[in-house]
């Protein structure tokens, strides 16, 4: 059983700033997987919501909205349930019957690499999309050049408190591991892209270059949206 806390005004709360956590996640707002959500989604739900910044920011671009979430870190709940139009404390997909109603979107933001079936997850919520529904979120790329040096010539596979590592990681993908795992679950893949470039933010224009060059190595996420075949 999670704890069930109703947001009391999920539009004011958007930009109201939290300081307590006890996620070792950074707050995103994510805004290309945002743009993945059709404009018409009325009922969004956000799995591993965190703070609810990232729902926040999907409130915020769409009036008439409802964005519900499920989180596993008290007080990450308990701060999205400020912003959000309520949060289930607990782990995905078990507290699910706690959410009511159907969805026409739900996403998985850094999240299915953290289940220990994700394949069920995503079959289970293919039950909660409302027709016409999808799921978008990101996924981090193994295939990440920095990684693959450090393991292949330094024969390192280091776990780290948050990135690529992560020690509660128990998923990796790549490219085409992530499409199995999507068609495998009954869904169709209609966007798909890289995202979070090496260097970036400190070489933009040489980060583009490079990125060009050697593809899907230079970055450490995808970002998707698929469908119910």
């Amino acid at each position: 059983m999670g704890d069930f806390v109703k947001g009391p005004d999920a539009n004011k709360g958007v930009t109201e700033a939290f300081a307590g956590t006890d996620s070792p996640y950074w707050s995103e707002t994510r805004g290309y997987v945002a743009e993945l959500i059709p404009a018409s989604a009325r009922r969004i739900l956000d799995v591993g919501c965190n703070d609810g910044t990232f729902g926040g920011e999907v409130l915020a671009r769409e009036s008439g909205r409802e964005v519900w979430g499920i989180e596993p870190h008290d007080l990450d709940a308990q701060a999205a349930a400020r912003r959000l139009t309520g949060v289930v404390n607990g782990f995905y997909p078990d507290v699910l019957d706690e959410v009511p109603g159907v969805f026409d979107c739900v996403s998985f933001n850094h999240v299915l690499e953290h289940m220990v079936d994700p394949w069920n997850a995503l079959r289970v919520t293919k039950e909660r999309l409302a027709p016409g529904g999808v799921i978008v979120g990101e996924l981090p790329n193994v295939r990440h050049l920095p990684f693959l040096l450090d393991l292949t010539f330094r024969g390192r596979f280091d776990y780290a408190d948050s990135g690529l590592l992560d020690r509660t990681h128990l998923r990796f993908f790549t490219r085409s591991s992530a499409h199995d795992l999507f068609e495998s679950s009954g869904y169709e893949v209609d966007t798909f892209f890289p995202v979070v470039a090496m260097g970036n933010a400190r070489l933009p224009r040489t980060s583009k270059v490079v990125a060009k060059m050697i593809g899907d190595l230079s970055y450490l996420a995808f970002a998707f949206r698929a469908r119910p075949a």
